[in-house]
């Protein structure tokens, strides 16, 4: 371990951190992650953790709040127009396990609002906009337009994400893995051409 007054490099030090913490609460959850734990993946002292963020809440909403920078399942811009889209945002969330897994234990343990967390306040910003682009596809003509954007969304999000979180009944139902190489290029197209179907009923 690395004793905190010798450690040099305080950026590289969160950005260890950081990652051994998105490892730690994608296998263990929240409640069942531990700091010394993050600390032994980190290879770093644990008084370094409380240095940097004080605690295990504030650890966790600062991996939150990293998903938004880095180049994986946690969206950092607009979608892009559809129908390509729905492929992209497939092919983004199947690149980062790990972000899902820990959106899996936050489902599982129940996970609630954090009343005046900047991280909570932040993520649904980060929801209103993808539901304004779910409202500016709608009046582009690319999505139905009698369909309420936030619940559209919702299903959206559902139609690219279940083979990921449900990976067993992804295999029962196509006999592939929904992680493989093979599965991902078949539902891509599928996800593309779903996309533009909605469009077309989405015509007067």
């Amino acid at each position: 371990m690395i004793a905190p007054g010798r450690h040099r490099n305080p950026e590289r030090s969160r950005e260890r951190i950081l990652a051994a913490a998105l490892e730690e609460f994608s296998e263990r959850g929240f409640a069942g992650a531990r700091v010394d734990a993050i600390a032994r993946r980190a290879g770093l002292n644990k008084q370094l953790i409380s240095h940097h963020f004080g605690g295990k809440q504030a650890l966790y909403d600062a991996v939150m709040s990293a998903r938004r920078t880095a180049a994986g399942g946690e969206l950092t811009d607009q979608p892009g127009p559809l129908p390509d889209a729905f492929g992209r945002l497939f092919e983004r969330a199947r690149s980062d396990p790990s972000w899902r897994r820990v959106l899996m234990w936050e489902a599982l343990e129940g996970a609630d609002d954090v009343p005046g967390s900047d991280e909570v306040g932040q993520r649904r910003r980060r929801y209103a906009d993808r539901t304004a682009w779910v409202a500016a596809e709608q009046a582009a003509g690319r999505l139905p337009a009698d369909l309420e954007p936030d619940l559209l969304l919702l299903s959206l999000f559902g139609a690219m994400m279940y083979p990921l979180l449900l990976p067993q009944v992804c295999k029962l139902v196509t006999g592939d893995a929904a992680d493989s190489d093979a599965f991902a290029e078949r539902y891509g197209r599928h996800l593309n051409r779903l996309a533009a179907a909605l469009a077309v009923t989405s015509e007067p």
